[in-house]
């Protein structure tokens, strides 16, 4: 019986593997248990015949839900309830984009969605857990969460654009791409929705390329080394940008912040959550920096 399970974990998981395009970029708690369980509901999702968009618009119910519980600090039932059903939304939200893989409906927008929904569901995080604290400090603390939460969309935006920098650079796939412009961004439709998410869209990218050391000749440059000398490049990239995406992943990574934010839920002191996580930020100078620096180091190395 032991040996079935083991076989069936190891089909599983090489079938997840199977899914990944860079196991470079994949944080391991990702890799063993968002996409790992997410694969599961992606399947029983084909099978009801569900569209990526509708398992993206369930993951946000379910988020946003289990964010507002929250709210409910001291009943830690009721957190756990909440912790399990916001740590269940990231799983659908690996789900969606598996489903789209598997069905052939990947696209742009239900990128831009994706980061949507992320955003909505920790917003309903950060406002639920604040609430518990209104009658201790009064409507104040949602300055702090403010600043906690712009904070946290800036280093989510850092993360997503060196996660994706390396996506197209060393692991060559289009996937990665970002626009070296928000000019360079196209219009998706027409239609009412088409606006909001292109609206939505071009906020993002604006963000990721103001915030990003990599000016865009910088960009450019890596491109053409990446086709010019593809092996030299690759190697020396690899090298100087595989453990910068660790640090960048604990400092806006979704799942560090999710989980952090449920943890101090859980003891009832979601306002630590809040400066911490705002103190964090600081983490961003040291580590921009270096980014700096490596980036640098490649573009001098690679084009004397």
């Amino acid at each position: 019986m032991l040996g079935y399970l083991k076989r069936r974990y190891r089909k599983h998981l090489d079938e997840v593997l199977s899914t990944i395009k860079l196991i470079d970029i994949e944080e391991r708690f990702d890799i063993y248990f968002s996409r790992f369980y997410g694969l599961y509901f992606a399947k029983v999702a084909k099978w009801l015949r569900l569209t990526p968009t509708n398992v993206s618009l369930i993951s946000l119910l379910v988020g946003v839900i289990g964010g507002g519980l929250l709210y409910f600090q001291d009943r830690v039932e009721i957190v756990l309830l909440g912790g399990f059903l916001v740590v269940w939304a990231g799983v659908l939200d690996s789900a969606d984009g598996q489903l789209a893989r598997m069905t052939g409906q990947s696209s742009d927008m239900g990128r831009v969605i994706d980061g949507l929904i992320d955003n909505l569901v920790f917003i309903a995080c950060y406002v639920g857990g604040t609430l518990y604290f209104v009658q201790a400090y009064g409507w104040w603390i949602f300055i702090l969460t403010a600043a906690t939460g712009y904070a946290h969309s800036y280093k989510a935006a850092l993360y997503e654009f060196y996660k994706s920098e390396y996506l197209l650079l060393a692991g060559k796939s289009q996937a990665g791409y970002i626009p070296l412009s928000v000019s360079e961004i196209k219009p998706t439709g027409d239609k009412w929705y088409h606006k909001i998410i292109d609206g939505i869209n071009r906020d993002y990218t604006g963000k990721q390329i103001r915030f990003t050391s990599r000016t865009a000749e910088m960009r450019q440059n890596m491109r053409d080394l990446s086709s010019s000398k593809p092996e030299e490049f690759n190697i020396l990239y690899k090298k100087l940008n595989f453990e910068l995406l660790f640090w960048w992943a604990w400092l806006g990574g979704s799942n560090t912040h999710r989980n952090a934010a449920i943890l101090f839920a859980i003891f009832g002191r979601f306002d630590l959550f809040l400066a911490l996580s705002l103190l964090w930020t600081i983490g961003y100078w040291p580590l921009v920096r270096i980014q700096r620096k490596y980036d640098q180091k490649l573009l001098k190395e690679l084009t004397n």
